[in-house]
């Protein structure tokens, strides 16, 4: 009888445990907060915020090859924000997409970066020269402000299409001698309009200053 009333006590205690774990709320889960980036260097500052993000918020980077696809990334909500160039966004507005410009976010930093012992040593000497160029961005953009500078224009060069994540392989193998490049640093060359922006919807709160430098 004692044996039975045991067991009988111990289902008892298990049954109202249960019920008191069932009871209790689930922690709520983490907001999940999606920035999209681009695949190269100079945009790997989005895998650095999570550690600056506050407690009931997670961070997931995805990134994206072309500033074209990151933008239509943000305008088609895959992304709740991103960090892109400012000619796919100037693009996109011009053509009546909801997209904003809310920050600043690379500091300048373009290149025109060719091989250490290359004979290139000036945008002067790209003349004739293979240059890996993504059209549509606002690498482009600065390349041809860098070739207008000097008195030069798009046909004196060799232009190749590469896109960014390529570029690396294609400088090392020799496929393209000179590229538009977006280094982690400034570089002297670089017009001060220069740099990518962090892009949203035009709910977002716009960036005040409308400078890129």
């Amino acid at each position: 009888m004692k044996i039975a009333q045991k067991i009988s006590g111990l289902v008892l205690a298990g049954l109202i445990a249960a019920g008191a774990m069932a009871a209790a709320p689930a922690p709520a889960a983490d907001r999940v907060i999606k920035v999209g980036t681009l695949k190269l260097i100079h945009a790997i500052t989005p895998y650095f915020y999570e550690k600056f993000t506050p407690a009931g918020y997670k961070i997931e980077v995805i990134p994206y090859e072309t500033p074209t696809d990151g933008k239509n990334a943000v305008v088609t909500r895959s992304v709740d924000f991103g960090t892109y160039g400012l000619a796919a966004a100037t693009l996109g507005g011009a053509a009546g997409e909801p997209v904003v410009i809310i920050g600043a976010q690379c500091n300048r930093g373009m290149a025109v970066v060719a091989g250490a012992k290359s004979d290139i040593k000036s945008i002067k000497d790209l003349a004739g020269k293979k240059v890996a160029i993504l059209p549509g961005s606002t690498q482009e953009v600065v390349i041809l402000d860098r070739l207008k500078m000097e008195g030069m224009s798009i046909k004196d060069i060799q232009p190749i299409r590469v896109s960014f994540s390529d570029m690396p392989a294609a400088l090392e193998r020799g496929a393209s001698r000179p590229r538009v490049f977006i280094p982690s640093v400034r570089c002297a060359d670089a017009p001060a309009a220069s740099g990518s922006v962090g892009l949203a919807t035009k709910e977002a709160e716009p960036w005040p200053s409308g400078r890129f430098s």
